[in-house]
């Protein structure tokens, strides 16, 4: 089985830094009002990975998220994609 690992850097205060990396393609629907469905090209999931532990695992400001459609631009379609944490 082959392993993946992912390396996040944090800034001085603490927030995950997250850089795209190629070309990132992400989207997203609701295909109903209970089925979320993300779709994305390698580039584009790797990022939402980072993003997810990113936030996993910062300890800061429980105002701070992250929006990926607006940051990086990944979403054609014209949504908004944000990621926060709760307590």
């Amino acid at each position: 089985m082959e392993k993946v690992k992912i390396e996040i850097e944090y800034n001085e205060y603490g927030c995950p830094i997250i850089e795209p990396e190629g070309q990132p393609n992400l989207s997203f629907r609701l295909d109903s009002p209970n089925e979320l469905y993300i779709e994305g090209n390698q580039d584009g999931l790797r990022l939402l990975a980072k993003a997810l532990l990113g936030m996993a695992e910062y300890d800061g400001n429980e105002s701070y998220h992250i929006h990926l459609d607006e940051l990086y631009k990944i979403n054609n379609a014209n949504k908004t994609f944000t990621i926060s944490k709760s307590k």
